[in-house]
């Protein structure tokens, strides 16, 4: 009874949610959660027919939930939510999915307490979960563990651990996410591994995460690095390596505004119980090499749970290329504009994953910066900034502004010295409170300076990034 109206309740509070501004995505779970306990989620979960997909990484979750979701919308009904960071996120998004067969849902972890990643799968008891990427990124929600990123590697691995039953969807090309493999051996858990299987892809900066084994803790050989830390990998002191993918892309061609991909897959279906088995080829209309990790996911994910196997390959050949990037890119993620007749990038690289994502597609285009427009981290995040340096570094720009991208003026005034040191810097101390003044002056430096102009960084989730692009555009 408790557990019926923690849901009623939960349903008439996203009604009220719906109408006002505010806490649309975790208002209606919290009061569910508040008046029916955990239990509520555990039963939210149940009735989808083929249960609930999550996906969760460092970057990427938002665009490989929702081509996960397109993809299952044409053989199922297919509840999708993006941007779930609480269990309170995600159980709005359960009881937003009533009747459907299926769930997917991006669930973001920063840290334990707050994410209870293992209370999560425990209640949720997904049928699977998909891994993009585990980067260096959410220091300062882990400043009181003695290492901020083990503690938010361990939060990001925590998803996984009670899983016994269903699929986990790997990057296999990425270590991190290939040692969760390690830490479940004996579970009852199937496997699909991702990746890509081809030699015409060469990252051209310099990495910004180098990891150790995530095993023995010796310094991991690269027999090629397709992008930062993802590649084909293997400790030569234990002997761990990357996993052989189950779906990889064997010819990758065109970039980095879009790619023509060839994928050859063998996966077992956990919900059908069979085993597919063949090749796709497709039109990716999406850039950057990011995007292509991105399908691929996806992809896996897909062949994985699809209820329905018949046709699959053109489902995926269909909906692929029927992408409007206009319309796919989510808000405040890096493009690249024409402003004045010059090219000016704009979008969030809050980790080093994504700035140097964002720099390579800006190189790959517009051949080099003469400008960046630089949004620094916060207090307490000094690896990050460290990150973005070395990609500075290898852009090269003859001038850098440098704007607080988040709280901390004294930190962003404090990295703003350290890169004059070999750069030509000019410091806008515009605090977070003066949001608005902060993205108009961005927007004029934009304008103002000589191009290629490169405008990344960190920020408030992706709201400044999305009014700055907006201001670019003339939309104001």
């Amino acid at each position: 009874m408790r557990v019926r109206l923690g849901v009623i309740a939960g349903r008439l509070a996203d009604l009220i949610a719906r109408l006002g501004p505010g806490m649309g995505r975790s208002l209606p779970g919290w009061t569910a959660i508040k008046v029916g306990g955990l239990d509520v989620v555990r039963y939210l979960a149940s009735k989808p027919r083929y249960g609930v997909v999550l996906i969760t990484g460092t970057n990427g979750k938002t665009t490989t939930t929702r081509l996960t979701c397109s993809l299952l919308s044409r053989v199922a009904k297919t509840s999708c939510n993006y941007d779930s960071n609480t269990v309170n996120a995600l159980t709005t998004a359960l009881l937003r999915a009533k009747d459907a067969d299926i769930v997917v849902a991006e669930y973001g972890i920063r840290n334990k307490r707050f994410g209870i990643p293992d209370t999560v799968c425990r209640l949720v008891n997904p049928t699977a979960i998909t891994y993009t990427t585990i980067s260096k990124e959410h220091y300062k929600e882990n400043l009181d563990a003695e290492d901020p990123f083990e503690a938010y590697f361990d939060a990001k691995r925590s998803l996984a651990r009670p899983l016994k039953g269903g699929a986990l969807v790997l990057n296999a090309d990425d270590p991190r996410v290939a040692y969760i493999r390690e830490e479940k051996k004996g579970d009852p858990v199937d496997y699909t591994w991702y990746g890509l299987e081809v030699e015409n892809i060469e990252d051209p900066t310099p990495p910004t995460d180098d990891p150790d084994c995530p095993v023995c803790g010796s310094p991991l050989g690269y027999e090629r690095r397709y992008f930062n830390h993802k590649g084909v990998y293997g400790c030569p002191s234990c002997g761990f390596s990357r996993p052989d993918p189950d779906v990889k892309v064997v010819r990758l061609s065109g970039g980095p505004d879009e790619w023509n991909l060839l994928i050859e897959y063998n996966v077992k279906n956990v919900v059908t119980g069979e085993n597919l088995e063949g090749e796709v080829k497709f039109h990716l209309p999406l850039p950057g090499l990011h995007n292509v990790y991105n399908s691929v996911a996806a992809v896996a994910t897909f062949l994985t749970v699809t209820p329905e196997t018949e046709g699959h390959e053109r489902v995926v050949r269909d909906v692929m290329e029927d992408i409007d990037p206009t319309a796919f890119i989510p808000p405040g993620r890096f493009e690249i504009l024409d402003v004045n007749g010059k090219p000016v990038g704009v979008g969030q690289g809050d980790n080093g994953d994504a700035f140097k994502a964002n720099a390579n597609l800006m190189l790959e285009e517009a051949g080099g910066v003469v400008t960046a427009v630089y949004a620094t981290p916060d207090e307490g995040e000094d690896p990050i900034f460290r990150m973005h340096r070395r990609i500075l570094e290898a852009l090269k720009p003859e001038k850098v502004h440098v704007f607080p991208g988040r709280e901390s003026v004294e930190a962003a005034e404090r990295y703003a010295e350290d890169l004059s040191e070999d750069f030509d810097v000019e410091f806008h101390p515009i605090p977070h409170e003066r949001m608005s003044e902060k993205v108009r002056e961005m927007a004029e430096v934009c304008r103002r300076e000589q191009g290629p102009v490169f405008a990344s960084g960190c920020g408030p989730e992706h709201d400044m990034w999305d009014a700055l692009k907006r201001e670019l555009r003339g939309g104001g």
